[in-house]
């Protein structure tokens, strides 16, 4: 369970960073509203979002390692998430240095990714069996 708060953790951490970045007017207003009014500043929310980017793939890899039975679909969820991560991570570093300002769209499609990996991930973990005394289960979590 603590695996996935971390996991989940990372997950929303990254998204408040890049809308934070991005400006959208809901989090910004969240993020003043309890204090914090001083992170937003792109210099200080870059490397909080590639902090949480990194939180997240390394979670997302201690999972698919763990879903043995199903490594192969659990390790394609791990691909897709760090794809994602790539490409919401170049396109909020092109926005936010203004090389292509229009690369906005790249962070979306990034994050749709690494979100879909990780929701594709938690419904891996629900199905895959449990081992024990070479009897497999599928445990209800």
């Amino acid at each position: 369970m603590n695996e996935k708060l971390s996991q989940y953790g990372g997950l929303f951490g990254a998204v408040v960073a890049a809308a934070c970045c991005l400006g959208v007017t809901v989090v910004l207003s969240a993020v003043a509203a309890v204090g914090l009014g001083f992170l937003i500043n792109d210099a200080f929310l870059l490397p909080m979002f590639i902090g949480f980017v990194a939180l997240n793939v390394w979670t997302l890899y201690r999972s698919a390692r763990k879903h043995a039975a199903l490594s192969e679909e659990a390790m394609l969820a791990f691909w897709i998430g760090g794809i994602g991560a790539l490409v919401s991570t170049l396109g909020l570093g092109f926005t936010v240095t203004g090389i292509l300002p229009v690369a906005v769209s790249l962070v979306y499609i990034g994050l749709a990714l690494f979100i879909a990996a990780n929701v594709w991930d938690f419904m891996i973990g629900r199905n895959s069996p449990v081992c024990a005394d070479d009897e497999c289960k599928t445990e209800d979590r």
